[in-house]
């Protein structure tokens, strides 16, 4: 009786601790509108330095390094405005970037989590958006 009680308390705990990471795990997840990229925006030169011109030009105070202007205010984001660098962005899901750059802070969870960033999508085309995500995806490394 005793180790049948033992095992019922170990599945309990096993079950709740469980439950709790799958919650978390979904907690990450947004929704966002499925788009496919325009062929040839990843491969095309004179498109991926257009999205370089148009980074440097108005993403790059807040999301570019010391060298490409960013603004030191950028240093008391939070959270962070991110470089791009980090390799995961070069595999990230195009419709995702495009769609953060289009509503920036307007949508939760960022407007909750204290995001600056404002929302391109009526300052840019829908094929300047794309020249941006196919850079920032190239600046991944």
């Amino acid at each position: 009786m005793r180790k049948a009680g033992k095992t019922r308390i170990i599945c309990l705990v096993s079950s709740i601790l469980l439950t709790f990471c799958i919650i978390s795990c979904n907690e990450n997840k947004v929704a966002y509108p499925s788009r496919q990229m325009p062929a040839g925006v990843t491969s095309d030169i004179s498109k991926l330095k257009s999205g370089h011109e148009l980074f440097l030009n108005k993403c790059a105070h807040c999301h570019g390094k010391s060298s490409e202007g960013r603004s030191d205010r950028a240093a008391f984001f939070k959270p962070a405005a991110s470089d791009f660098t980090d390799s995961h962005y070069k595999d990230m899901d195009p419709a995702y970037l495009y769609w953060r750059i289009e509503v920036g802070k307007t949508v939760e969870p960022y407007r909750s989590q204290g995001s600056v960033m404002p929302a391109w999508g009526v300052h840019f085309s829908d094929e300047q958006i794309w020249k941006i995500v196919a850079y920032l995806q190239s600046r991944a490394h």
